[in-house]
């Protein structure tokens, strides 16, 4: 039975947890801002950023979702992405067993066990996956299976261990090792893996969908997040980035999500895209799906900054939720814990603050709540109802870097860069801005060298692109030179995305020599290092507009400063005009060659 979402938003609201960052939830169930100015030491929301610290190692964005409670119910292994590493934890001796250092590089993510004990750990850095004895520390196999594997999931009915790639494939291999027995392409931007009787689900991480997949790999069925419930209750938001889902007890998928406005927003007024009583930027959501694709319950959870992790405890009645994005605003808490199926008199309860940041939560089988801090590195026994924590210490390397906790933290909109931006790349959303529909811009490999920036191209540098974002729209504290330069550091670091597997070579060279040809034109604006030119430009597409950077063109769409190319074909057909380039003449053929090229960048 389908429950309301309206109880838990209310009960959240006037509770103890993110009271500061909600303010009071009005009958319509939206949030509304605090009153109080963005002044240091003036506002909750004045971050307590560390000193403008530049980590030797550049941390990674952050992905969540790296922790795993084994079978035993109390030996956990977590990922470290940050320091590659893997720990192998006893929770109930409170004591690190082993810790196994990875490749430099690796980012290990997503972490799945097998029905003989064995933890396989998704390289998300390395495009492998690590299979690892627990109970020895020992690396048992490593394999190479795509570009960009996410998620990991074992199926018991073939023991086998399936890894979804954000490139679009599908990998199946035997869990005591070997080479891969099936590879499918689905679809791009996959996320999360759950296995239920042998049926193949995934995600998708931007698009918030859940995909069931045929016994050849098709989509069977496909069921979205957004409930016709939800949108009466806090307005037209549209379920976007599906940062975890998982599988409950129930044997129901659980997707923690943000919800993203789809009204127009002011960029002129005061308080912060125009956010009030009647209008709101994005929230954070929780919705439980059954098999068949409907909606059992969902609920708003508003200020929960970079929902990255969730976990169901073992009677399937309490959510706990990773929320990262307020690490470093005073009194906020980056974990959660909720009621699943929000009803009438249910609500969040309270959970100690945490010196760290939350990036991934679970249940031991004792039902003890479990969070991973990424800086410290640590393993967290928390206690909702208390007043302290348990801690279990990790690493004593250091990864803090002033640019990546920016990046990552909320401001007084109860929105981070990474809100928008997540994993450093982009949310897929087209925003109304004042009724000028501009898509969000990644941020992967396309930063160092383009400016200026923003798709009217009005904004000249980095600083002054950190002035109008940061402080002005999204009601960010006013951040000193030196961070500035620490954000702007880490931000054109971000690497740029790879390529899938699946692009026919033949097809990608011909699509090559037809984007420089003379025929097409393409390369009069898209040259130079980052295939841009840099210039603003008019091309008949409703205004001048700033050539974007091609790098991982393939990764972003719907495409276009107003995302009227939902897929890079459409750009030549549906979306191009006469001038933009000289497309209007090429054969299909020739289209989908350009499209091959185009996937490769």
């Amino acid at each position: 039975m389908r429950e309301s979402s309206i109880a838990a938003v209310g009960a959240l609201a006037a509770g103890v947890v993110l009271s500061a960052a909600c303010g009071s939830l009005p009958e319509s169930g939206r949030a509304t801002p605090s009153t109080a100015g963005v002044d240091a030491g003036a506002s909750p929301f004045a971050p307590a950023f560390p000193t403008a610290l530049i980590a030797a190692v550049p941390p990674p964005p952050i992905s969540g979702g790296t922790m795993l409670v084994l079978h035993d119910g109390h030996t956990v292994v977590a990922a470290d992405p940050d320091r590659d590493l893997v720990y192998v934890v006893d929770v109930a001796a409170r004591r690190l067993l082993r810790t196994v250092t990875l490749q430099a590089g690796d980012e290990p993510g997503r972490v799945a066990e097998d029905g003989a004990g064995r933890a396989h750990v998704a390289l998300r850095g390395a495009g492998a996956l690590v299979t690892l004895d627990p109970a020895t520390g020992a690396m048992l196999a490593r394999r190479a299976v795509c570009p960009a594997p996410r998620g990991v999931a074992w199926d018991e009915t073939t023991d086998t261990v399936v890894v979804a790639c954000a490139t679009g494939e599908l990998i199946t291999l035997p869990s005591a090792g070997g080479l891969p027995t099936r590879t499918v392409t689905v679809e791009r931007d996959l996320r999360d893996v759950l296995i239920r009787k042998g049926v193949v689900s995934v995600t998708t991480f931007r698009a918030s969908e859940v995909l069931t997949l045929a016994a050849d790999g098709s989509v069977a069925q496909r069921s979205g997040v957004k409930d016709p419930q939800t949108t009466a209750e806090i307005g037209d938001f549209e379920p976007q980035v599906a940062w975890r889902a998982i599988v409950d007890p129930a044997g129901d998928t659980v997707v923690v999500h943000q919800l993203q406005s789809a009204v127009a927003i002011p960029t002129t007024e005061p308080a912060y895209y125009g956010v009030s009583e009647t209008s709101a930027t994005l929230y954070s959501g929780v919705t439980v799906l059954a098999p068949d694709g409907s909606i059992v319950s969902d609920q708003v959870v508003p200020g929960a900054v970079l929902p990255v992790d969730v976990a169901i405890s073992p009677d399937g009645e309490r959510a706990l939720l990773a929320s990262p994005g307020s690490a470093f605003v005073p009194d906020l808490r980056t974990v959660l814990d909720l009621p699943l199926h929000p009803a009438v008199g249910t609500g969040a309860i309270f959970v100690p603050p945490l010196p760290g940041t939350a990036i991934a939560v679970a249940f031991d089988a004792a039902g003890e709540a479990l969070a991973q801090t990424r800086e410290p590195a640590a393993l967290w026994l928390v206690y909702p109802g208390s007043t302290e924590n348990v801690s279990i210490p990790l690493s004593s390397v250091s990864r803090d870097d002033a640019g990546h906790d920016v990046f990552h933290t909320q401001t007084h909109d109860s929105i981070a860069c990474a809100s928008c931006h997540p994993e450093g790349g982009d949310d897929g959303h087209v925003w109304n801005f004042g009724g000028a529909l501009r898509r969000t811009s990644s941020l992967r490999g396309t930063i160092a060298g383009t400016a200026p920036y923003h798709w009217p191209g009005d904004v000249p540098d980095f600083p002054a692109l950190v002035n109008v974002v940061y402080t002005e729209r999204m009601g960010g504290v006013k951040l000193p030179p030196e961070t500035v330069s620490a954000l702007q550091g880490w931000v054109e670091g971000i690497p740029a995305p790879p390529s899938p597997s699946w692009v026919e070579a033949s097809s990608a060279a011909r699509g090559q020599r037809l984007f420089a040809s003379a025929v097409t034109g393409c390369t009069t604006c898209h040259t130079g290092p980052k295939l841009t030119d840099n210039v603003t430009v008019d091309v008949g597409t409703g205004g001048a507009f700033q050539v974007p950077p091609l790098v991982g063109v393939g990764w972003r769409t719907p495409l276009l400063h107003d995302g009227c190319a939902a897929t890079l074909e459409d750009r030549f057909t549906t979306c191009a005009t006469p001038q933009h380039g000289a497309t209007s003449a090429l054969s299909p053929a020739n289209v989908t060659d350009l499209v091959s090229y185009l996937q490769t960048l």
